[in-house]
């Protein structure tokens, strides 16, 4: 009997290193919230919209319009004279409401890992993305440190500041005339 509650006694403690071991591998911890970096989209695009990056984007696409009338190339103008307006209203959704960021976020995604790293989570996704979390997770708020990948400027940061208090436009609310 004595046998048998040793060799039980050895079987859960090895179970419990395992379990433990495993977990930490994982990167987490027993009893641990799991940790979820989120971020406001309408920042992050706001940052973007206001970058030098952007705004070099909107001047050569601007550029090659010019060259396209001069070339009098009327298939390339009217394709430019529609992307245009089409890639300014996307943006505003995005600024506006609750439209993804994927097409911005794929400009910084090799400064997400240490973003991540730096503050200890394990995933980051728009905040208006997670219709639900359960109470064990723990979301931390990275909106400020992915926006500051797009360099902005003490305006757009305070701008940002101020967004945290005004709910998205809804969606289906958002205007869609490019000539707005």
């Amino acid at each position: 009997m004595k046998a048998r509650l040793i060799i039980a006694g050895t079987f859960l403690a090895v179970a419990a290193l395992s379990l433990t071991t495993l977990l930490a591998a994982e990167g987490a911890r027993p009893g641990s919230a799991m940790r979820i970096g989120v971020y406001d989209s309408r920042s992050v695009a706001l940052a973007y919209g206001r970058s030098e990056e952007h705004m070099r984007a909107v001047g050569a696409m601007h550029q090659e319009y010019e060259k396209a009338k001069a070339d009098k190339n009327e298939a390339r103008i009217k394709e430019l004279e529609q992307e245009g307006p089409w890639e300014h209203i996307r943006l505003m959704q995005q600024v506006f409401s609750t439209a993804g960021v994927t097409n911005i976020m794929a400009k910084v995604k090799e400064a997400l890992p240490a973003i991540a790293r730096e503050a200890g989570v394990s995933l980051i996704c728009s905040k208006w993305e997670m219709p639900y979390k359960d109470a064990a997770v723990e979301t931390v708020d990275l909106t400020v440190p992915i926006a500051k990948l797009f360099k902005p400027d003490e305006q757009t940061l305070k701008i940002i500041d101020q967004m945290k208090g005004q709910e998205p436009v809804p969606f289906d609310k958002l205007p869609l005339d490019p000539k707005m």
